[in-house]
């Protein structure tokens, strides 16, 4: 009988732990109208909105459209409070976050093995319909990040370093992803050491090694930028803060945001 107790306690402690390192983002106390209260919004526009019975997040694009030169006062402001007040390198690469709105979960500031799953469902864009997960964080601004876009049918994973970002690599263009525009879908990246794979809808459609050198594409060979010799954010492990990723005027909504830390 005592084993039998032993052995239901340290069950009932996994399931504790297991628990424990799942966090999923409650947006249930968050007021629609206002920028949502679990995420700092670092450019672009992110509010709460209600889709039917529940709360969303929602990226709006509209204003960036509306003024292309998008002022980086938020970032700057959003910037000093997460890392500090002097942070240089971040300031000098402001003006090219204009072009890829961002916003940082609050409450986990190092995430590096796990996954990170997000639902969202497309809402307009002219230039760009575009939905992501943003990852590897780095105080001076550097990022990676997974997305998938509507526009194209297909997932990448892109890296931001130095003020510009560059492809790591698309899904198989020969096998377009097209999902219904009207409809929630889930967007997943497991992160596994250096080992990164992207899911639409449950469905393995992107993997790539962190590390990895780059290859010679159509263009010529590749930017020095991409050799992770070169670039902190492409060299494992992923360290860094997370959170929700777009592009230009996609006007995206979002919910479960769930981050489980292994």
């Amino acid at each position: 009988m005592a084993t039998k107790m032993r052995t239901l306690f340290l069950l009932s402690l996994s399931a504790v732990v297991l628990t424990a390192a799942e966090k999923k983002i409650d947006l249930t106390r968050e007021k629609p109208g206002k920028a949502p209260a679990t995420f700092t919004p670092m450019v672009g526009t992110w509010l709460v909105a209600q889709d039917g019975g529940e709360k969303v997040i929602v990226v709006d694009g509209r204003p960036w459209m509306a003024s292309k030169d998008n002022p980086t006062r938020l970032l700057l402001q959003s910037a000093r409070k997460l890392y500090g007040t002097r942070n240089e390198e971040l300031m000098d690469n402001a003006k090219q976050f204009a072009y890829f709105p961002v916003a940082v979960l609050k409450g986990v500031e190092n995430f590096s093995n796990g996954s990170i799953t997000v639902k969202f469902k497309t809402i307009a864009g002219e230039a760009d319909r575009a939905s992501g997960i943003l990852f590897n964080v780095k105080p001076n601004g550097d990022w990676l990040a997974v997305r998938f876009n509507d526009t194209e049918s297909n997932l990448a994973f892109w890296e931001f370093h130095n003020g510009v970002r560059r492809n790591l690599k698309f899904s198989d263009r020969a096998k377009p992803i097209p999902l219904d525009k009207a409809a929630w879908h889930e967007l997943k990246l497991t992160v596994d050491g250096a080992n990164l794979k992207a899911y639409i809808d449950g469905n393995l459609g992107l993997e790539y090694v962190l590390g990895s050198e780059p290859v010679a594409g159509r263009r010529g060979p590749p930017h020095e930028d991409l050799y992770p010799k070169n670039n902190p954010v492409l060299r494992p492990p992923v360290a860094g803060r997370i959170g929700l990723w777009s592009k230009t005027d996609s006007t995206s909504y979002f919910k479960d945001y769930v981050v489980d830390v292994r």
